[in-house]
C-alpha cells in the first residue's frame, strides 16, 4: 500500500495529537489505560477537521477550481 504525501501528512497530525492528548490526561494523574484510549481516541478530531476544511492546502479536501 502506497502512502500518499497529503495521507502521510495526516497520519503525521493525528499522531501529534495522540501524543498530546495522552501527555494532557497522565500529566493529570490519571495513567487509567481506558482513559489514556479515549484521549488517543478523542485526538482523531482535530486531524478529521482539519480534513474536513476545504481551505486547508496540508491534506483537507482543496476545491478545485
Amino acid at each position: 500500500m502506497k502512502i500518499s504525501k497529503q495521507q502521510k501528512a495526516a497520519l503525521q497530525s493525528y499522531f501529534r495529537s495522540v501524543v498530546a492528548a495522552v501527555v494532557a490526561v497522565a500529566a493529570t494523574g490519571n495513567y487509567a489505560p481506558d482513559d489514556l484510549g479515549k484521549a488517543a481516541v478523542a485526538a482523531l478530531i482535530p486531524p478529521i477537521l482539519r480534513w474536513a476544511n476545504s481551505n486547508d492546502p496540508a491534506f483537507g479536501r482543496v476545491v478545485q477550481k
